[in-house]
């Protein structure tokens, strides 16, 4: 988590006299800058992703955010409408927590040198403090340091920075913050520089202040270390940029932070590197360590005009000390209390197991004890009985040293400098076990905890509220795993479980311990603007309606440990939304394919209709012949004579005189009657297609006629296996009695031809009835096989 300080309330804004105001009736003569193309400084024009405030919209076009962003701010390029020129200024707009020091804007108007950046306007505005000034198209002095300049080149760059330092400081201004990126280019032939950047600065009302420390540990002076500020620090700052002017390399460069903080704590920033006599006189005059006998401007300027200033010596080191004297520790010998603190902490591991690895049997050991027991100090006394020969760890023995020793030395633990600034940044190398301090910080925040020495450290108010956050996190992880899933419950360790801290729980370990460290984070820095942003980013994350994340998170606000199972339980939220997206695809997936089959099963079923209608003419042929020999036959018994419509007709001995229906006219109804059994089956074969004769009466005679088909092998089958006769027997048990019976009526009735053309049209109307039944059952069954084909059944 970082450190976020309260926003300040907002303030008048200050603007220069004749500088911000605007000529209304120029604003339109100005064009607006075009995008595209990359300027000769780095800018891309194009739309930013940030905004100017309404105050600064109406009055300045954006340009482009800076290629170059600050740590506590965003630095956008904009164009004043308003003068005639199209001027491009910098509006550095600070993030939402930080603010600047208002006594630092109310001097900036009265610094004139032409070596500080000019602010044209400060002021706050939708929540943010702003600044705006001029801009430098030059860039920074970082772009000229690609290799070793000429010793005239760096004496002209440190003339011009003196001379920007020495005006902040007689306007009661230390910069704190002084690197070459702060540094900007106005101008190449000749080379113009202009300090910039002064988020950090701060009013000294006295000489020595103490505050936070820089930002920059690569540019920092060893007392900013502890937090003390005054115009030395600047001139430390001063002295690296000309070393790194000189030898075209970096200060410490390949070095993490702990080792940087380690060397600016116990030694010197040497200057023997440097080439040139003058420039390594310079170096050393700048890079003493005592601020008290830095160079300054008087002893810079004497340098810049050609003299010599004296460099103060550096105190003799205990090396010196006479054969013997001291307590031995990595091949010398230390008599000075602050330099052999400084000298355990410098290489931490190695003084643990030289001193206390072997207890009270080691040789090391006993010669620490003897020197101890040997200083002017009663103190040495309780801490031998109290500390170094307790049951402690050998770490923690060390830091109980390493304090007594030196008590203005910055606290360190594990080799680590550990300060209330320090503590909000554990969490995130816990976090990321791709960093070089992961393993540093998961064993210093399980010492901090097991071992009680937060309060070693100076810190017992932070311990305290520590251990009370941790006992509020653990009661409310007991209860939320109880209403949340198996796998976000996973998620909720109690604080302190994934060692052999006091607090043991039965959920999950934190190991590492993020969660406890995020809770020491919390302790240290209450501000909840951190803890408040990575809940919005984990809900933000969550792209879908996850029932039990959005009532954790309806439960949260306010809660900072709410707030922080949000957060944790975020990721486990999303593995549900991928989870879901991922069955949906693969549901998608198999329906697709699933409709491909039916699909295929389909367009083979339509292809056969040629097929089906043929066949249902076919077998609607025989209906033909039974109605026309039918007709005949009752037309030659029982038809009319065709004279005056009258005839003769005998069955058996007696004799009638017949009125009935010639035979033309039977044949004409017999047609008919087979026409619109006809058409009734090629309808139904259209719908049908291949499976046509599945379902009808007609089957086996569909096998006699046209061969065995593999549809009718399957009915057939079907109706084997049912044991049931089938529907072609049934029409012939059923009709062949009934034309029996008709033709016996006939004979004995004059109206045997009507009766026999009244059956040919219920046959026809009872077919066409028969046939939409049929095609009824085979749409049912039709789509019952598209359910279950949909559904991964047997197509």
């Amino acid at each position: 988590m970082a450190d976020f300080e309260d926003d300040a309330p907002p303030r008048a804004t200050r603007r220069d006299p004749g500088v911000t105001r605007r000529d209304e009736g120029a604003r339109t003569a100005v064009p607006p800058p075009r995008s595209g193309g990359t300027r000769r400084d780095g800018v891309v024009p194009g739309e930013a992703l940030m905004r100017l405030p309404a105050a600064l919209a109406d009055r300045f076009e954006l340009v482009a955010e800076l290629p170059v962003q600050g740590a506590e701010s965003d630095l956008l390029l904009v164009v004043d409408p308003g003068d005639a020129g199209g001027r491009e200024l910098v509006v550095k707009l600070f993030r939402r927590g930080y603010s600047a020091d208002r006594e630092v804007w109310a001097k900036l108007p009265a610094l004139t040198s032409p070596h500080v950046l000019r602010i044209l306007e400060t002021g706050h505005a939708d929540g943010r403090d702003y600044e705006v000034a001029e801009y430098a198209p030059g860039g920074n002095l970082r772009a000229l340091m690609d290799a070793p300049m000429e010793p005239d080149a760096v004496a002209e760059v440190v003339r011009q920075l003196a001379g920007g330092l020495a005006a902040l400081h007689r306007a009661g201004i230390v910069h704190r913050d002084l690197k070459p990126e702060n540094v900007l280019v106005t101008g190449t032939a000749p080379l113009a520089l202009a300090i910039a950047d002064f988020g950090l600065s701060r009013v000294l009302e006295q000489s020595v202040v103490f505050a936070s420390s820089s930002r920059t540990l690569a540019y920092a002076a060893p007392e900013s270390l502890s937090g003390q500020v005054s115009p030395a620090r600047d001139w430390w700052s001063l002295g690296v940029i000309a070393r790194e002017l000189a030898t075209g390399r970096a200060p410490f460069l390949g070095l993490s932070e702990t080792a940087v903080v380690d060397h600016l704590a116990t030694r010197a920033l040497s200057a023997d590197d440097v080439a040139d006599p003058r420039l390594r006189l310079l170096c050393r005059g700048l890079l003493t360590r005592d601020p008290r006998r830095r160079w300054t401007d008087a002893q810079v300027g004497e340098w810049l005009d050609g003299g010599s200033p004296q460099v103060a010596e550096t105190p003799a080191r205990a090396s010196q000390a006479p054969p013997g004297s001291g307590v031995p520790f990595g091949g010398r010998r230390y008599d000075d209390r602050g330099e052999l603190a400084r000298a355990l902490v410098a290489d931490w591991d190695a003084a643990a197991r030289y001193f206390f690895g072997r207890g009270e049997a080691g040789e090391a050991w006993r010669a620490l004890r003897d020197w101890l027991a040997g200083l002017p100090d009663d103190g040495s006394i309780e801490l031998i009985d109290r500390h170094l020969a307790a049951g402690i760890g050998p770490d923690a023995k060390l830091l109980h040293l390493v304090r007594w020793l030196d008590p203005d030395l910055p606290p360190h633990f594990l080799g680590r400098r550990v300060t209330l600034e320090d503590l909000p940044g554990l969490a995130a190398l816990a976090a990321d076990p791709s960093h070089a301090d992961h393993r540093t910080a998961c064993l210093l925040g399980r010492a901090l905890w097991e071992e009680d020495l937060l309060d070693v450290l100076g810190l017992g108010a932070v311990d305290a509220r520590w251990r009370g956050r941790a006992a509020e996190w653990n009661d409310l992880v007991r209860w939320l795993r109880g209403q949340l899933p198996q796998g976000a419950a996973a998620r909720l360790p109690d604080a302190g479980s994934g060692g052999r801290g006091r607090v043991a729980g039965a959920g999950p370990a934190d190991d590492p311990p993020v969660v406890l460290l995020t809770l020491l984070a919390l302790a240290a820095a209450p501000d909840r603007a951190g803890i408040e942003q990575a809940a919005e980013r984990a809900r933000a994350s969550v792209r879908e309606d996850v029932p039990w994340f959005g009532w954790l998170v309806q439960n949260a606000a306010g809660d900072p440990l709410r707030l922080l199972a949000v957060a944790r339980t975020a990721p486990e939220a999303v593995l549900e939304v991928e989870a879901r997206h991922r069955d949906r695809q693969a549901a998608e997936h198999r329906d697709a394919e699933l409709r491909g089959r039916w699909t295929d099963r389909e367009r083979q079923r339509l292809e056969g209709r040629g097929a089906a209608v043929v066949r249902a003419v076919a077998w609607t042929l025989p209906a033909l012949l039974v109605w026309l020999a039918g007709s005949w036959l009752v037309a030659t018994l029982f038809g009319g004579s065709g004279e005056e419509g009258r005839g003769t007709s005998s069955v058996g001995l007696s004799g009638n005189t017949s009125t009935g229906v010639p035979f033309a006219a039977l044949a004409v109804i017999g047609v008919l009657a087979w026409a619109a059994e006809c058409a009734a089956e090629v309808l139904l074969a259209r719908a049908q297609g291949k499976d046509y004769l599945l379902y009808g009466p007609w089957s086996g005679l569909s096998k006699m006629l046209f061969g065995v088909s593999k549809a009718s092998r399957a009915v057939s089958g079907a109706a084997q296996q049912s044991g049931r006769r089938g529907c072609g027997v049934m029409l012939l048990a059923g009709v062949v009695p009934l034309l029996v019976i008709l033709l016996v009526v006939s004979a004995l009735t004059a109206v045997a031809s009507m009766l026999w053309a009244l059956l040919m049209v219920v046959a026809a109307a009872a077919h066409c009835a028969g046939a939409g039944v049929r095609l009824h059952r085979w749409r049912q069954a039709h789509r019952t096989a598209e359910q279950a084909a949909m559904s991964g059944g047997t197509l």
